[in-house]
């Protein structure tokens, strides 16, 4: 659900900083390959990873507060088969992550976006494999465990330089990296890039292609099924008929 107005409103007044680290519920794949929630529902990706997030915006300028943390995700590559997918069957998730992005960008709060490799279990080597880059530099995609990417959320806030900065948190061989993400943090400027204004219709066209070919993948399997089936079919009748 996103955040109404009015509650942010209550939420935010009296904080320093807000951490916004909601998204949208997994949704029926169906539901989403044949869009069959608008964009105006409040469990749309939209609604979530878009208005949220300018509900959050106005919150804290009308009540003061002073920063903004927002875990989004990567997205700046609108074609990548990972982001086409997601974007397919997470009702443009990844789209409207990127959109959000651009209206902290384009407001004047003190932002730090986090784009976090894969998270999941936190069973994973995390001895001198932190990663960091700034200015929404890209790095190899990895596993993360939630742990860090919570640190990192927290930790950002003790470093001004981290302010209306973009992010890429990864990890790398262990060895290669640090023990924590406070020497990184350290060293991390605010954006000097030119981010694209918005990469919406992008991501739409490369989501309706990839639809496409997936539907025809479908309906080349279910072909060549129904073919099968009748061959089987016309094979067990002939045997059939021969003992008759």
């Amino acid at each position: 659900m996103p955040l109404m107005s009015s509650l942010a409103k209550k939420l935010v007044k009296g904080c320093d900083a807000i951490l916004a680290l909601h998204g949208p519920v997994r949704p029926p794949p169906i539901q989403s390959l044949f869009c069959l929630l608008p964009e105006s529902d409040s469990k749309h990706s939209r609604s979530v990873n878009y208005l949220a997030v300018q509900n959050l915006i106005d919150a804290a300028e009308e009540c003061k507060c002073k920063r903004i943390v927002r875990v989004t995700g990567k997205g700046e590559e609108p074609t990548q088969f990972f982001t086409v997918l997601i974007n397919m069957l997470g009702h443009m998730a990844k789209a409207w992550n990127y959109e959000g992005e651009q209206l902290l960008r384009a407001s004047g709060m003190d932002y730090t976006i986090v784009r976090p490799g894969v998270m999941g279990k936190d069973d994973i080597r995390t001895d001198k494999v932190f990663a960091l880059a700034d200015n929404g530099q890209d790095l190899p995609v990895s596993a993360v465990t939630h742990s860090q990417i919570a640190g990192l959320c927290v930790d950002c806030l003790d470093y001004p330089n981290a302010s209306r900065s973009t992010l890429t948190a990864m990890n790398v061989d262990p060895g290669k990296g640090e023990n924590s993400y406070n020497p990184l943090l350290a060293k991390v400027t605010s954006d000097t890039r030119k981010f694209p204004t918005s990469l919406l219709d992008e991501h739409k066209r490369a989501a309706r292609i990839g639809s496409a070919i997936l539907a025809a993948f479908v309906a080349i399997f279910l072909s060549g099924v129904a073919a099968a089936t009748k061959a089987v079919g016309s094979i067990v009748v002939g045997l059939i008929s021969q003992k008759a």
